[in-house]
């Protein structure tokens, strides 16, 4: 197909079914360096950079919008919006914002955009939120010097660069913009490296370089992000010249990739830590029932002895050497052991089916029961593939085993919305130490404090949340940290999620095509260059 031109104005008048029949793939290759094109391995759920906190998201809206401070490669805070800042107090720092910044509709940025901006990821209605980021910042107000802003914590908050860096800052005129206005384009007006072309959900998103940037400007003159879900899909892609290059390919697919001489691998080492997460929240979960399909007149995963017999029931190695092909490392915790705010005294669960089956019985299950488990088949390296192990595990101690499983884009919201009974799930820990993903999983559930945002299993520990607030406010990195560890053992102690492995990072490309891959796995147009 030839390329095709759009203005931005066609773009933003076009309804979302029109452009779902616009062809998107142009001929132009990567060596024309006009146009990259990126196989995409999960959609994005939408454009707002506020809604809906997850990989593909945040991916996507890197692209577009700047955040205060910015995660380099190795999650290591770097100058954003923010030339610079410096701490008055153990609750008071000072920024310094970028002389001479505009958005892509050519208004100037300042103080009053921050504000918004933080104002609205804290209160915008999303159990998925942004809040796990912002509940600490108590006040954003101009500073004493020109071009400065000081935020305020309600307490002092030794991780606040890095949670800046996750709020993307948007035009302050949008404030009050429905998600909807995001997604068609009309609130998707930002300060960062691209401009949106165009957005059709679960197909491709077509970005322009934006030439007025502060920043190093990208090699692209266009990129387009095309969601192949399917990994056969976008190998297929990348074979066939249609794609410069790719993320997420399996573990059984490069011999295939390494003996093409029009290709190569690139391997990085990523902070994703996958798990299984259980149903706390109901008296009776809907997904175990007994032999003839009834829900259960009660919850098992309220009983750690059950949960004790799924840990023991899941044969990780096999998992990470059979279905990973060793692209994977066995997980105990959220971060590997050495870690900030690990516990060394938490190891891998063995795989012992005999144990197992010993703790069902003394649970009340001597015969099991029935259960159907939810995951993702498009978003996490061999999801499908972990899940339908896992179910054969589970049916060997006596849970005769279900799976059900759903594309990214539907699976999200319904694990979300806490629907699940036992599922799979995935995060990535970019602050390189425990407290981001257990105040974001595990915390008690708390739409107003921002604690447990993705606390989809409604897990709640009085001894939990009660470390953790001994922990979060404290700068000693040693005193925080032993506290987190403490924090750590009760989690995996209590089997609020199984970890199963970490993912290994590989991506494949055309000769010519690199990438700085990086420990979030974001797949990012600005990071692909051309040797």
């Amino acid at each position: 197909m030839s390329d095709i031109a759009f203005t931005r104005r066609h773009v933003l008048t076009m309804t979302l079914a029109g452009l779902a029949s616009v062809p998107f793939i142009g001929a132009a290759s990567a060596q024309s360096g006009r146009r990259l094109r990126i196989g995409v391995a999960a959609p994005a759920t939408t454009l707002d950079p506020h809604l809906q906190n997850n990989g593909p998201n945040n991916a996507l809206a890197t692209h577009i919008f700047d955040s205060l401070v910015i995660n380099n490669e190795t999650s290591q805070s770097k100058p954003g919006l923010a030339s610079s800042w410096r701490t008055l107090d153990d609750t008071h720092w000072e920024f310094t914002l970028r002389d001479g910044v505009k958005f892509s509709d050519g208004t100037a940025f300042g103080f009053e955009d921050v504000k918004v901006s933080i104002e609205r990821a804290t209160n915008l209605p999303s159990s998925s939120s942004f809040r796990a980021y912002t509940r600490n910042v108590k006040a954003v107000t101009p500073g004493g010097a020109p071009n400065t802003i000081v935020i305020e914590t309600r307490t002092p908050d030794p991780l606040l660069l890095n949670s800046l860096s996750r709020v993307r800052i948007i035009s302050a005129r949008f404030k009050d913009a429905p998600s909807g206005d995001f997604d068609a384009g009309r609130a998707a007006i930002g300060t960062g490296p691209f401009l949106l072309k165009e957005y059709v959900p679960g197909s491709h998103t077509l970005l322009a370089r934006n030439d007025a940037h502060w920043g190093a400007k990208p090699a692209w003159d266009e990129v387009i992000l095309r969601i192949a879900s399917n990994s056969g899909t976008r190998i297929a892609g990348l074979l066939a010249g249609e794609f410069d290059i790719v993320e997420n390919v399996p573990a059984e697919m490069l011999d295939r990739i390494k003996a093409d001489s029009k290709l190569h691998v690139i391997t990085g080492v990523s902070s994703r830590v996958v798990f299984m997460g259980f149903d706390f929240g109901r008296d009776v979960t809907p997904f175990a029932t007994d032999a003839s399909g009834k829900p259960l007149a009660r919850n098992p995963f309220k009983d750690p002895k059950v949960r004790q017999a799924f840990d023991y029931a899941i044969n990780r190695q096999a998992i990470v050497d059979r279905v990973m092909e060793q692209q994977a490392t066995v997980a105990a915790q959220y971060l590997p052991t050495g870690a900030p705010g690990t516990s060394d005294k938490l190891k891998p669960t063995p795989f012992d089916l005999a144990k197992a089956k010993a703790l069902l019985a003394e649970a009340g299950y001597p015969q099991g029961f029935k259960l159907t488990i939810h995951g993702s088949n498009d978003r996490y390296i061999n999801d499908s593939k972990i899940m339908q192990a896992i179910a054969q595990m589970l049916t060997r101690a006596g849970i005769e085993t279900k799976v059900e499983l759903l594309p990214w884009s539907v699976y999200f919201p319904k694990c979300n919305n806490n629907e699940f009974s036992f599922f799979l799930g995935s995060f990535g820990v970019n602050t390189g130490e425990t407290s981001n993903p257990i105040v974001a999983i595990n915390a008690t559930f708390d739409a107003k404090t921002g604690m447990g945002p993705v606390n989809f299993g409604r897990y709640s520990n009085p001894a939990l949340d009660a470390k953790l607030k001994q922990a979060l406010p404290l700068l000693d990195d040693n005193a925080r940290n032993g506290l987190l560890a403490q924090a750590s053992e009760i989690v995996f102690d209590d089997r609020a999620i199984l970890p199963l492995h970490f993912e290994g990072l590989i991506l494949a490309a055309q000769k010519g095509i690199e990438y700085a891959t990086r420990a979030d796995q974001y797949t990012l147009a600005m990071g692909v260059t051309k040797a």
